[in-house]
């Protein structure tokens, strides 16, 4: 965390949902928000808290390069040695090449901890933030997007 953010505990953490939710929309889960409005609300507590460092946990590669694409530098990320290839026919627990995959699972439950350090955050309702919020000492400011539940 010092690497990463220099010293700095001003750091709004973001955990973006994406790949299988958005493609497959399974039923009864909760809408994961699009990334424009992650965006947008970035910027929003952005102007109000000037956050020295964003930091993103997400699986999703789309995701990633827009949130880059958009804030560069300040954005901060753990990024696999390899990235997921996904190709939107299946959710991404059954494939076989995430079986066992040590550095992804450990990219992935660092990030959650460096999230839970965070002094805000914004986040999609996952299993993942269940995690970070019971690890967290809590969080001074927080969004938690829930926009219902596909329904297909």
């Amino acid at each position: 965390m010092n690497n990463l953010f220099k010293g700095s505990y001003n750091v709004l953490g973001i955990l973006a949902r994406g790949t299988d939710y958005i493609a497959k929309r399974p039923r009864f889960h909760p809408v994961a928000p699009p990334v424009e409005m992650i965006i947008n609300d970035i910027k929003e507590m952005d102007r109000k808290y000037n956050y020295d460092y964003y930091f993103l946990t997400t699986e999703d590669v789309n995701i990633r390069m827009k949130l880059i694409q958009e804030f560069g530098s300040k954005l901060k990320f753990l990024k696999p040695k390899k990235d997921i290839e996904y190709d939107n026919q299946k959710f991404l627990y059954k494939y076989k090449s995430l079986y066992k995959n040590i550095d992804l699972n450990k990219v992935y439950l660092i990030s959650i901890y460096i999230l839970s350090k965070s002094i805000d955050i914004i986040s999609a309702r996952t299993g993942g933030a269940l995690i970070l919020f019971i690890l967290s000492d809590g969080f001074r400011n927080k969004r938690v997007y829930f926009l219902g539940r596909y329904i297909n």
